[in-house]
C-alpha cells in the first residue's frame, strides 16, 4: 500500500515537472533560428531525433541522427565533445524534454530542446520522408 502511494506521488510530481519543462520547450524552440542551427550542424553539432526507429523511418528532419530516448535513458550517450551544441527533437516535445534533461544531467553543457518535429519544421528545417 505504501509503495503504491509513493509511486502515485512520484508520477504526479513527474507530470507537473514535465508540464513546466514542456512550457519552457516552447520558448526555447521558438527562440531558435534554423539557419544558425543548420550552420552548427554543418560545423559538427548534432541534431538528435529521439523518437523510435519506426517513427524516424516514416519521416525525419534532414541531417538528423536517430538516437531513441530509450537508448539515452539506458545510458547510451552521443560520442561528441560535451560542450558541442546538441539539438534534440521528437514528435511532440515530451521525449525531447526528457532526453535533454538526461543529457544535461550527464554533463552535456550545450543541449537545446527544439520540441516537436512540427516545431523544427516551422523553424525552416526540411523533412525527409520514406520513399
Amino acid at each position: 500500500m505504501k509503495i503504491g502511494i509513493v509511486v502515485l506521488i512520484l508520477t504526479i510530481v513527474g507530470g507537473v515537472a514535465m508540464f513546466f519543462t514542456n512550457n519552457n520547450n516552447d520558448t526555447q524552440a521558438s527562440s531558435q533560428n534554423w539557419s544558425n542551427v543548420s550552420s552548427d550542424i554543418a560545423s559538427g553539432s548534432m541534431l538528435l531525433d529521439v523518437r523510435t526507429v519506426e517513427e524516424y523511418a516514416d519521416g525525419h528532419v534532414a541531417s538528423s541522427t536517430l538516437f531513441p530516448l530509450a537508448d539515452i535513458q539506458a545510458g547510451k550517450l552521443p560520442s561528441v565533445d560535451k560542450t558541442k551544441p546538441i539539438y534534440v527533437y521528437c514528435r511532440s516535445g515530451n521525449r525531447s524534454a526528457q532526453a535533454t534533461a538526461v543529457l544535461k544531467n550527464s554533463g552535456f553543457t550545450n543541449v537545446v530542446d527544439l520540441g516537436g518535429m512540427t516545431d523544427v519544421l516551422r523553424l525552416g528545417a526540411t523533412e525527409e520522408k520514406r520513399s
